[in-house]
């Protein structure tokens, strides 16, 4: 049973890695990952064609328990855009840990990512 919802976003800076971090729910408590929204841009100036990575994580930032993936393309195109958006997920988390949403690495110069996640603590 949902107790809490929660969102966490993150949109640095151009050429700037993306990640949000829902922190741990607390003790017996798990995170559960309900809707995805991950945007690469590029700036009114073409960047570098450019793939990156995309991952939900079972953890903190640089962590390798990965709970989705995908990959993004960006061509070397001013304004150019690429994103991917899912809702009716219930991905959930270890009990007692935090769930991150990250690129991989920033897309290089002329890029802006953007990372989107929401979803609600449950009882382990």
């Amino acid at each position: 049973m949902p107790f809490d919802s929660w969102t966490a976003i993150h949109v640095p800076a151009a050429n700037t890695q993306a990640t949000a971090t829902k922190a741990s729910a607390g003790a017996g408590l798990r995170n559960v990952c309900m809707s995805i929204t991950v945007i690469l841009a590029a700036t009114a100036t073409a960047p570098t064609a450019v793939n990156v990575t995309i991952n939900l994580i079972d953890g903190a930032s640089g962590g390798t328990t990965y709970l989705w993936r995908t990959t993004l393309s960006l061509p070397a195109t001013a304004g150019a855009t690429t994103g991917v958006a899912i809702t009716g997920l219930a991905i959930r988390g270890s009990v007692d840990t935090a769930m991150t949403l990250e690129f991989s690495a920033a897309g290089g110069a002329n890029t802006i990512e953007s990372v989107t996640m929401s979803g609600v603590t449950e009882r382990g």
